[in-house]
């Protein structure tokens, strides 16, 4: 994830359960130890919200789920480990121990945490530590959907199957609908199709969508295009026209995964 100008790398890749952070100024162009978080953790969620990182997932979860979640504070530059489901919140625990990849963050919002647990979506209020469920979602929202970001109050995501989308973000996250980004058809039928990894991020307001395709025969390659977005129909409609497509060649054999981000340095 990244702040201002600096990327932080935290917890440990997909084997190797780790407790460290290290941060890289961008601006310096050097690495640094941050303070360790108080467990070992292995591809964690992680998100920036006022003022805070918090972390989430990537190790084992007792019954008390007091490893589970914890939030790092920018200020005082300490780690606090958190309260997650409690005893009366049987079936979220249960869904949390069956494994990181049957939940996801989808939204940040007003200083609340919104996640989708197998279609079911629940609102954490960091403030009061409380777990709230939102609502049942489809099927289709929380197994297809790969990546999301947000550009100016609008909520970007792209499916698994390779389809653009897009929602207006609010408070009431059960006020949400996702609909398809218009004039984007030859690039998803054509190319994120074939895709296998997904990311996406705010490039100056334009969408910028990163892939890498199923049917490339190098494997150190990924490919991006680059979409501007237009509101159109009085914000009942979002077209998205492609600026360019191009592939990038990493001097790597193979990667397990892709993250792209934007800093500001």
């Amino acid at each position: 994830m990244f702040i201002g100008s600096e990327i932080y790398i935290i917890g440990g890749p997909s084997k190797e359960p780790s407790s460290s952070v290290r941060i890289l100024d961008c601006r310096k162009d050097t690495w640094r130890d941050g303070p360790s978080m108080t467990v070992a953790r292995k591809n964690a969620r992680a998100l920036f919200c006022d003022g805070k990182i918090y972390v989430m997932g990537g190790c084992d979860i007792d019954k008390y789920s007091a490893s589970w979640f914890e939030v790092f504070d920018m200020k005082t530059q300490s780690w606090t480990a958190l309260p997650g489901p409690g005893a009366d919140e049987d079936e979220l625990l249960n869904l949390f121990r069956a494994g990181d990849k049957r939940y996801r963050i989808e939204n940040v919002f007003e200083g609340k945490i919104f996640i989708v647990v197998d279609e079911k979506e629940y609102a954490h209020d960091p403030k009061d530590g409380t777990w709230k469920f939102v609502r049942q979602q489809s099927s289709f929202r929380f197994f297809s959907l790969a990546v999301w970001c947000e550009i100016n109050n609008i909520m970007y995501c792209c499916t698994w199957s390779g389809v653009l989308m897009w929602s207006k973000s609010c408070a009431d996250n059960e006020a949400r609908e996702w609909r398809e980004i218009k004039g984007l058809g030859e690039l998803c039928e054509n190319r994120l199709v074939t895709a296998s990894e997904f990311d996406m991020i705010d490039y100056g307001e334009k969408l910028l969508v990163m892939w890498k395709s199923s049917g490339d025969k190098q494997k150190n390659t990924i490919w991006y295009a680059k979409i501007s977005l237009e509101s159109r129909s009085s914000g009942r409609e979002v077209w998205g026209k492609v600026e360019c497509v191009d592939e990038l060649m990493f001097p790597v054999e193979s990667f397990e995964s892709i993250y792209c981000l934007t800093l500001a340095v």
